[in-house]
């Protein structure tokens, strides 16, 4: 652990954020156009423009462009945020949880905390919705997908949602959608936090987090562990499967040289969950002693600086994920390797905004099941990309139009685009809006190389998915309300689907299309000036050939309730519905219908000065028995307790 820390520590000056948008970078641009003053009035007199100061607001959207921000208001695709208020209320431990509040977005965890946790947007697969972390894509190259299970709340001030295609501007992986977590690592202002929290599973969980100013500059620092014992997520009566983490995650923000400006992050988190697997191919669990242990290091550095009326923005970025399992039976040690470089250059001027993108990216894989071991293998796919994005914004039109060509050297080269066209009623504060764009989505490492003894061989012959998808939307605002409605409809061509017919199984492409077709809704608003409340509900219709996809719910519901009677107490009361859905019962190879369920949790804050504040937070308070994924037993009740010193 100290090697560790001492690592981290000179990492902060070598290693710094890809993509470019900390915290830090989006509050200085959202501060001096908030603090920018409107036209005069009809009595000429010079009216302030008033917003929310960043993480807060809700009114930009950051992953609406690779450099900056764009304005809700001018967006044309569906989009959500969870700001730092929703994330504090609902006081969920783990990202997951927080999304599933969100429209589109369906949640399969494969048993307790810190097991294998998939997010679907849209009706997408896992390994469809492009996940960022300040800046850097998370995903596990050897996957193609984002395992949510360690990724806890707590160091989180922000997140955003894009759903439907958006391969244009953010590359492969992003057919379903974006999803953009914001951590402390991008502060600047000094602060200091301590947190600890325990309940039940015997669980507990400790952070210390700091933002240390450095003349100019600020050095933001932040420690989490976790333990839980678990359950038996086979339900044989066998031992606790349970899971410990510990991560650490640096930022190094607001360094100027002349008119150069840098920033940076790094982070590194070690995760061990334990979980019962099928030892005899029986198609149910046995209680096992496995462990899957993973290792995650990430930094990327940012420089940032302006030539020739261009606000220009270099990033690079490097991920390397190492995944270790053991007591299967079988050796499975794997590593994924990311790197990432990209430029992005933007000219805005009158109601015009136009930027340009080059990126490549470099992806590695190995596998190690011993001397010897016919899956031991090392390879790599490289890639490169060029892109354009064009945004008007006048009166009440939005336009915008985006374009990629993307060049690989394993695949056949890819050309995406989406375009979008919004129109506001400022009367009566409505908006129209819709949009339109393509995706592709390249098999993954595991499904082209994966290997795993008398089960699973890949297949090197599968080609990319593409989907084409459009949405139409509207927004409204009325009396402290916002509304929102989306009807969507995507056609995904090529799908890549396991056979488990043939032996041993392997991926293919199907030779149908998959439609995905559905409504959206999202409210938010206040009742009085104590109760603030927001509402979400998807109907999904997700087949492939005429039928039902697997872990797709047909609707999917969400409310969540906050009530402060007094200014120091707070009352957070949280509804998630998740509509019946199919899944393989791998016992008879046969589809299965999963009940629908619904989690009711509860959240109290108590501050009891400015710097300390108790919680008492509930999850699945009914204790509700249900299951997200066929065989794995889901959690029930949990209740837990906290206390939090800010300074």
């Amino acid at each position: 652990m100290k090697r560790l820390l001492l690592f981290t520590a000179l990492s902060t000056w070598t290693i710094v954020p890809a993509y470019g948008q900390t915290m830090e970078d989006i509050t200085n641009q959202w501060d001096k156009i908030c603090a920018q003053p409107k036209s005069p009035d009809e009595n000429g007199d010079v009216v302030i423009k008033t917003c929310d100061p960043y993480p807060h607001s809700r009114d930009i959207v950051v992953t609406g462009s690779r450099i900056g921000f764009v304005r809700r208001n001018d967006y044309t695709a569906p989009t959500s945020i969870i700001n730092i208020d929703d994330i504090q209320n609902r006081n969920n431990a783990y990202i997951s949880d927080l999304l599933r509040s969100v429209p589109g977005a369906s949640i399969n965890r494969s048993g307790p905390a810190g097991s294998l946790t998939q997010l679907r947007l849209r009706g997408s697969e896992g390994n469809h919705v492009l996940v960022i972390v300040d800046g850097i894509e998370v995903s596990n190259p050897n996957t193609g997908e984002f395992d949510f299970a360690s990724l806890r709340s707590e160091d989180v001030v922000r997140i955003e949602i894009l759903r439907g295609e958006q391969s244009a501007l953010w590359g492969g992986d992003a057919i379903g959608g974006v999803v953009n977590i914001i951590t402390r690592a991008g502060e600047t202002d000094e602060r200091y936090r301590i947190s600890v929290e325990a309940g039940s599973f015997n669980t507990f969980e400790a952070q210390i987090s700091a933002t240390i100013p450095l003349g100019g500059a600020a050095l933001s620092i932040n420690g989490n562990g976790f333990t839980t014992d678990g359950y038996d997520v086979s339900g044989l009566g066998g031992e606790q499967d349970g899971a410990t983490s510990r991560a650490i995650n640096i930022g190094l923000n607001n360094i100027k040289f002349g008119g150069l400006d840098l920033s940076g992050k790094f982070s590194a988190s070690h995760a061990i969950s334990e979980f019962d697997t099928d030892t005899d191919f029986s198609g149910r669990l046995d209680n096992t002693d496995a462990e899957l242990e993973t290792n995650t290091t990430a930094g990327r550095i940012a420089a940032r600086f302006t030539v020739a009326g261009f606000d220009n923005l270099v990033n690079l970025s490097l991920t390397d994920t190492k995944q270790n399992t053991t007591g299967t039976g079988f050796r499975n040690d794997t590593t994924g390797k990311r790197t990432q470089i990209n430029w992005a250059a933007e000219k805005t001027w009158a109601a015009h905004r136009f930027t340009v993108l080059a990126e490549i990216e470099r992806e590695e894989f190995s596998n190690f099941g011993g001397v010897g071991a016919d899956q031991n293998q090392n390879e790599s796919i490289q890639s490169h990309a060029l892109a354009a994005d064009y945004r008007f914004n006048q009166g009440a039109i939005t336009l915008s139009a985006s374009g990629r060509a993307a060049f690989n050297d394993r695949f056949d080269n890819s050309q995406t685009w989406r375009i979008g066209a919004g129109y506001a009623f400022d009367n009566f504060g409505g908006r129209i809006r819709a949009s339109i764009g393509t995706g592709v989505k390249n098999p993954s490492f595991t499904e082209l190389f994966g290997f795993f003894p008398a089960f699973f061989v890949g297949n090197l012959d599968i080609t990319p998915e593409t989907s084409t998808g459009y949405n139409i939307g509207y927004d409204q605002k009325w009396s402290g309300w916002n509304f929102s409605v989306d009807y969507f409809r995507s056609d995904l061509q090529n799908e890549i689907f396991t056979d488990f017919a043939v032996f041993p199984a392997t991926v293919f492409n199907r030779t149908t299309k998959s439609k995905r077709e559905g409504v959206e809704l999202e409210g938010r608003g206040s009742l009085g000036d104590k109760i603030d409340v927001r509402a979400s509900a998807t109907f999904l219709d997700a087949e492939e050939n005429g039928v039902r996809e697997l872990r797709r719910p047909k609707f999917l519901g969400s409310a969540t309730a906050t009530w402060m009677p007094v200014q120091d107490l707070s009352l957070t009361v949280s509804l998630d519905h998740t509509g019946n859905q199919i899944d393989t019962d791998f016992a008879t190879f046969s589809r299965v219908q999963l009940d629908a369920f619904t989690l009711v949790g509860l959240n109290i804050s108590y501050h009891l000065n400015n710097a300390v504040a108790l919680s008492v937070r509930g999850e699945n308070l009914l204790d509700e028995d249900y299951a997200e994924v066929v065989g794995f037993r889901a959690q029930g009740r949990g209740v837990y307790a906290g206390i939090s010193a800010n300074f």
